[in-house]
């Protein structure tokens, strides 16, 4: 097997672990009357209706699975994800993502009218995915959508993380930090696919549910998705090592510590897998396409040099990598032959935030499209 298709295959591994189907057909379940959540038991003829709200990029996925466990004992909900698509029992709302649109304020407003109207003897479960962010919005203080995309565009570029551009949507927001919960007469549950680092609830999505009223459980992450490629990849790699699943640099830094820790591998093992998780921060610079998993391999294409039995993916679980329609990068020695054939400069690439050009003219762009899912990002290392 070629390091490329293993490298894919540890990918994809790992991103199946944390696809929708999974993380919903393994928390929830229905026996008899009684609705099983977690280690939660819900009596279903003790609540009068039962709701199901679901927003972010596995909206549509986490809701159509929560139908086909739940079938007709879902009265109504809401469903709002970037992806098309209708259900049976809950409205699907498509909407935008990184930015902030007329279809986010709309989508919003729908959630809003649906958890207002919610008794006190109804019972809701709603699930939070990254990109919940943008997809819902009602902008505080009567601020107009021109003035808030305005902002948003800024706080995307400026290179800040994801708790501090969370912490700043917030600010600016009637929903998020806990307000749409506050909404709401029923009780209800929160089941979150996290997409920060450290799985901080304040964070994810921005919140909107987190008001302290309603418990909520992290029922899929990068951790889990990393512990499931690492067994698959150790029945053929012995030596494979989770290095972390909370990489939160800007990508020249994580570029120094992830070259670094390969080197101390390199020297150590013959044959080894190394898998690193988290989401490094880049600023844009120029007009390229790209995004931060193909300019954090492009920096290490810079910095390890030619290894020739060195291969790696960077790659986001989402599927989407910035600007551009790939979802990370390959690097292996033969790039750098190709790139030598080709007359191609990298450092060029990398002053235009140009990384998807750079890659795809070589054929080492890894591009899969949108997985309906999101727990960051996955770095695969491979000496094979």
């Amino acid at each position: 097997m070629s390091n490329k298709l293993l490298l894919k295959d540890t990918y994809f591994k790992a991103l199946n672990s944390v696809k929708a189907k999974n993380i919903v057909k393994n928390n929830i379940s229905l026996k008899n009357s009684k609705l099983i959540i977690k280690n939660e038991k819900i009596d279903l003829n003790k609540i009068a209706n039962l709701y199901i709200y679901s927003v972010g990029k596995a909206g549509y996925d986490m809701a159509k699975e929560c139908e086909n466990i739940l079938g007709d004992n879902i009265k109504e909900g809401v469903a709002i994800s970037h992806k098309s698509g209708k259900l049976k029992y809950i409205k699907h709302i498509t909407s935008t993502h990184p930015l902030v649109s007329n279809k986010s304020i709309k989508a919003a407003d729908k959630l809003i009218k649906s958890l207002s109207s919610l008794k006190k003897d109804d019972y809701f479960i709603f699930f939070l995915s990254g990109g919940a962010s943008a997809m819902i919005e009602k902008p505080a203080n009567d601020m107009s959508l021109k003035e808030f995309k305005k902002l948003s565009s800024k706080l995307l570029k400026s290179g800040i993380d994801i708790t501090q551009l969370n912490k700043k949507r917030k600010e600016n927001s009637d929903i998020k930090g806990g307000k749409l919960a506050n909404l709401t007469k029923a009780k209800g549950i929160t089941l979150v696919l996290s997409d920060v680092i450290g799985d901080d609830l304040n964070t994810i999505g921005s919140a909107p549910m987190n008001n302290g009223k309603i418990p909520h459980h992290i029922i899929g992450n990068n951790k889990i998705a990393l512990k499931n490629a690492k067994k698959f990849i150790s029945k053929k790699i012995k030596n494979t090592k989770i290095g972390t699943t909370t990489l939160d640099k800007n990508s020249k830094k994580a570029t120094k510590e992830i070259s670094s820790l390969i080197k101390k591998y390199n020297k150590k093992y013959n044959r080894f897998c190394l898998l690193l998780g988290g989401e490094t921060t880049t600023k844009v610079k120029g007009n390229g396409k790209g995004g931060r998993n193909q300019e954090l391999a492009l920096r290490l294409l810079l910095e390890l040099k030619a290894n020739k039995k060195l291969s790696l993916l960077c790659a986001g679980s989402d599927g989407i990598d910035g600007n551009s329609p790939a979802t990370g990068a390959f690097i292996d020695h033969q790039l750098y032959k190709k790139c030598k054939k080709k007359n191609l400069n990298p450092k060029k690439y990398l002053k235009n935030s140009d990384s998807y050009t750079f890659f795809n003219k070589l054929g080492y762009d890894f591009t899969i499209g949108a997985t309906g899912t999101n727990v960051m990002d996955f770095i695969i290392i491979l000496k094979n």
